[in-house]
């Protein structure tokens, strides 16, 4: 009966170990997840920095081609002052609208020169945090590799276990076997020693016979919740 106690505190330990390094795969999953959103938070930063700088870059490119439509239309009044023959009112109102041009054209080539400037500025600033962004995102990406492997690593840890404990319990006789499992199923320890007179799983006290048995290494089961028994003197 001993080596029968035996082999279920083995399959305990076996069980207890796999469920331990069950939950270390979730954690380390959660990890993962954790990573994955650090990486998508910064992939998302930095494309909303980027906007940003087409934005400023259209805006100049907007301010300079509104430069360049005045300078057009005040040539093309001007030209039809020079060359062509127009009447009175139309000559004033050309002359009125080249004034009014010649006056708005240079507040337009000085935003459009402030823009180009605030552009190229803007450009040297987004190379340096371009190249932070790259460091972080290759920091995090390696950060999830090293997560990953370690899973990896959890997983066939796994895998080995789980098959050592199919070989464990085929050594088990079939009656201990089958309560074993249901046992499983209620709690995570269904194998648990006595102390000082009580089960260590339900805490609560143990006949003085079943104290004996569990002295001479027999299996027994706590009466209150049926969890397997031992002494750890009588191992």
């Amino acid at each position: 009966m001993r080596a029968h106690l035996q082999k279920l505190l083995a399959l305990r330990d076996l069980d207890g170990a796999i469920l331990a390094a069950e939950r270390k795969v979730r954690i380390l999953e959660g990890e993962v997840t954790a990573i994955e959103r650090r990486i998508a938070a910064e992939e998302e930063d930095f494309q909303r920095r980027l906007e940003e700088h087409r934005a400023l870059r259209h805006r100049a490119t907007e301010k300079a081609m509104e430069a360049d439509e005045i300078d057009e239309k005040i040539r093309t009044y001007q030209h039809k002052l020079d060359h062509d023959i127009i009447p009175y009112k139309e000559m004033e109102y050309l002359k009125e609208q080249v004034e009014f041009l010649k006056s708005r054209i240079d507040e337009v080539e000085e935003e459009a020169i402030r823009l180009m400037d605030e552009v190229e500025k803007d450009e040297r600033r987004l190379q340096q945090e371009r190249k932070a962004h790259e460091e972080r995102l290759a920091r995090l990406q390696r950060e999830r590799s090293e997560v990953e492997e370690k899973i990896s690593a959890l997983r066939k840890e796994i895998q080995e276990l789980k098959g050592r404990r199919e070989a464990a319990i085929g050594e088990i006789p079939a009656h201990l076997r089958s309560h074993y499992e249901r046992l499983r199923e209620m709690y995570s320890d269904p194998v648990v020693p006595i102390v000082n007179g009580t089960c260590n799983g339900c805490h609560l006290n143990i006949s003085q016979t079943t104290v004996d048995r569990a002295r001479q290494g027999e299996v027994v089961t706590c009466d209150n919740c049926s969890r397997f028994l031992y002494l750890e003197s009588a191992l």
